[in-house]
């Protein structure tokens, strides 16, 4: 009996898409079970087919070179897992296999019929190979690539991607055709949300000197990154269902067996928390609540802003469509330099940054209401000024900041109010609330860093706290609460904050502010 190459059934969609991806940089993150390594896979033969043909007189037909290097973190967890499946798709029996460290296997397909149109051959060499106690650039020195397949992309060293840049483009040879397209990417369980992966995948960030040769490699032709989340094991669209023994009942027992923490990456493909605390909204999904793209600004609709004050205070700017959905789509923070921490601004350079932020990124919209943490209302600022602190970033801003309509300042109208919009769907099925894809603080804080802290009691954990962490997060998080409050999704046993109404609808109309309006904020 002949051995053959199995045909590949479709994943799903997010896997289809990761697999026809030509960007440079590619990512797909899954559950367990999600065919993640099945992509990957078909990753490879893709590859291959985009390469360019040369004819070879000795074979009398067009060729068409590849050279993949796959890499696992240790050797026995390559053999255990992804050679495994690799096998069950591409049999030893096929062209020429060595198990010697790195393993390889060289093949040779034939595409169409021979003597017809169209016929020609595909050169395929794969390298699998392990990190182990071995250094990236040791593991990939010498390598001439095609393309660099990073399988649990997650668990690398994070310098994989800088020293595979180098390694791929460089296989096949001139003289051969040249390599047509080269490509790096990579498969992984959603790890926590400190990982390089999130940096990389979520943040799109790069070492911009890494990017330039990347562009200059490319001809600025190739899109940089490409990421894909797959829907969670348990979500309506869970993608390989077809493929596991028992369907959803897989993702059932899975997740019967796994800590809420386990089960929160592995089934629902969803960010791990940081290791200290847990997220203050698990029904937040990055792949239904995050535009595909940055959200411009609608023309005719004027914005809503959330501020947080205090020391470290933020804002968010959202707007609100005729269909019932919330646009979040600019953030304000200030960081130290090189520091994950907020820097402490005091409200008149704060009110200067947001002035400066609506007239660069939202010249001539209106500014529909501008609400703030109501504590910010009472005594003086504290730097000797008679004014408050909302009173002082007002002027500053020539904003009408006003205090934000949650009585008592109540934490669990404000959570309730960005929970609620996260769990509906508007028309055509969209989400009520959606992000933009550049808020990075806020979409850091949903995934995992604004989050409850677990206490300790007598040296053991205890349940968790009823007040989220004051954090790098927590500000921005604050500010968006603030916002959607005032778009009237806070409730009090039912009823919206404001008896029904929005509190800022006053009863002559919408109060609208423009940014440059010539107005004493306090006055009668």
């Amino acid at each position: 009996m002949t051995a053959a190459i199995r045909q590949m059934k479709p994943v799903g969609p997010k896997a289809s898409a990761f697999i026809a991806s030509t960007a440079f940089i590619t990512g797909i993150m899954g559950p367990v079970g999600g065919g993640k390594t099945v992509a990957g896979i078909a990753r490879c033969f893709r590859l291959a087919h985009a390469q360019r043909p040369v004819w070879d007189e000795g074979r009398r037909c067009y060729v068409k070179r590849c050279r993949i290097a796959a890499v696992r973190d240790t050797y026995p967890n390559l053999d255990r897992t992804l050679i495994k499946t690799w096998h069950q798709w591409v049999p030893k029996e096929i062209g020429k296999w060595s198990g010697e460290a790195p393993r390889t296997h060289n093949f040779t397909i034939n595409v169409g019929r021979p003597g017809q149109r169209g016929f020609h051959q595909i050169d395929m060499e794969m390298i699998f190979t392990a990190i182990g106690d071995h250094s990236v650039e040791d593991v990939l020195r010498g390598f001439e690539l095609t393309g660099l397949w990073g399988n649990e992309w997650d668990l690398l060293p994070p310098d994989l991607l800088e020293f595979g840049v180098g390694r791929v483009g460089r296989y096949p040879a001139e003289v051969q055709g040249g390599c047509s397209l080269a490509q790096i990417w990579g498969d992984f369980n959603a790890p926590d949300e400190d990982n390089h992966m999130y940096s990389l995948f979520v943040d799109k960030k790069i070492d911009p000197e890494l990017a330039a040769a990347i562009a200059e490699e490319t001809g600025g032709e190739q899109k940089l990154i490409e990421f894909f989340e797959q829907p969670g094991g348990m979500d309506p669209g869970a993608e390989n269902l077809h493929n596991l023994k028992g369907g959803r009942n897989y993702y059932i027992k899975q997740a019967a067996l796994m800590s809420p923490d386990k089960k929160r990456r592995m089934v629902d493909n969803k960010f791990g928390a940081v290791r200290d605390g847990m997220p203050v909204y698990p029904e937040f999904s990055n792949t239904r609540h995050v535009a595909e793209a940055p959200l411009e600004p609608i023309r005719g609709l004027p914005l809503r802003i959330g501020i947080d004050a205090g020391l470290t205070p933020a804002a968010v700017i959202g707007q609100h469509t005729k269909f019932g959905q919330t646009r979040l789509i600019a953030e304000l923070a200030t960081f130290l330099e090189e520091d994950d921490q907020l820097a402490s601004v005091g409200p008149t350079a704060f009110g200067e940054a947001l002035a400066d932020l609506l007239a660069s990124r939202f010249p001539g919209f209106p500014v529909e209401f501008a609400f703030v943490d109501p504590s910010a209302a009472k005594g003086v600022d504290g730097s000797g000024n008679e004014l408050s602190w909302l009173q002082i970033a007002a002027r500053v801003s020539k904003l009408k900041i006003r205090p934000a309509p949650v009585p008592n300042n109540d934490l669990t109208i404000r959570l309730e109010a960005v929970r609620r919009p996260l769990t509906k769907t508007i028309e055509g099925g969209q989400p009520a609330l959606l992000i933009c894809p550049t808020l990075k603080i806020l979409r850091r804080g949903f995934n995992s860093g604004y989050k409850f802290r677990r206490t300790m009691i007598a040296g053991k954990e205890g349940r968790y706290e009823n007040k989220p962490v004051k954090n790098q997060y927590s500000h921005v998080h604050d500010a968006a609460q603030y916002l959607m409050v005032g778009s009237g999704w806070g409730r009090i046993s039912g009823a919206a904050v404001g008896g029904g109404r929005a509190d800022y609808l006053e009863q002559g109309g919408r109060s609208v502010v423009t940014v440059d309006a010539d107005y004493d904020p306090f006055g009668g």
